[in-house]
């Protein structure tokens, strides 16, 4: 687990200034049509004042958005711009590589199989059983 933080502040010095590991967790919480803030109130589980505060430099950096929803103005959604979907790309192009390395390093069948019950640990957003999904 070092090494991913390690690695996604070298992500942050050589290409996303200024992100820390709890700006790429809130950038992981937005799905591509955008999320209520007060669904990532929920699924990061920050109250509204910790979540405007994390997303300000978000938002002051060009990664997201946050602007009226178009179903309700009344509720604000937060959006990724392109510059928070490249964050995310680059997150999970680092994250596929690193589970390639444990699948080298433990045997793809065990990894695999650790990796199932891990993610049937592991509560999805607002509390729903997480997807599985293994990576080819």
């Amino acid at each position: 687990m070092m090494r991913i933080r390690d690695d996604l502040y070298t992500l942050s010095d050589t290409r996303f200034p200024g992100l820390r590991m709890r700006h790429y967790r809130l950038l992981s919480f937005v799905p591509p049509e955008g999320e209520r803030l007060s669904r990532m109130t929920t699924d990061s589980g920050l109250t509204k004042q910790a979540l405007a505060q994390a997303l300000a430099p978000l938002e002051d950096g060009g990664y997201v958005e946050v602007v009226p929803d178009p179903s309700d103005r009344r509720a604000r959604l937060v959006r990724l711009t392109d510059r928070g979907r490249a964050v995310n790309e680059a997150v999970r192009h680092h994250l596929s590589d690193v589970e390639r390395d444990w699948a080298r390093r433990v045997g793809e069948e065990r990894y695999a199989v650790a990796r199932a019950v891990l993610a049937d640990l592991a509560p999805g957003p607002a509390g729903s059983p997480a997807p599985v999904t293994v990576e080819e």
